[in-house]
Parts: C-alpha cells; structure tokens; sequence
C-alpha cells in the first residue's frame, strides 16, 4: 500500500537528495558538486551519416 513516496533527506540539512543519493545544497557541509554528464554523446563524429 504505498499511498506516497517518501523522498530521502540529507542528514545534516534535511534537503532532498538527488537521484544519486549525494546532497544538493551548496551550503551543507556533504554537499558534493554534481557530475557533469559525459560528454561522449556530444563528441561522436559528425559526418552527416545517420
């Protein structure tokens, strides 16, 4: 019976998690900067074939 979702909190600033479970406020003291997404996609060869 899941009626909502409970979403997982940081335990220092109580701020909702990412996806990836690292916290998102910049001001808490385990925040970790957010990875880039890989830029593999962006750096395929562009010959114009598909």
């Amino acid at each position: 019976m899941d009626y909502f979702k409970v979403t997982k909190r940081c335990i220092r600033c109580l701020k909702p998690l990412r996806e990836n479970g690292t916290c998102q406020n910049p001001k808490c003291v385990r925040y970790k900067p957010d990875p880039e997404p890989e830029k593999k996609q962006e750096e395929k060869t562009n010959d114009g074939a598909k």
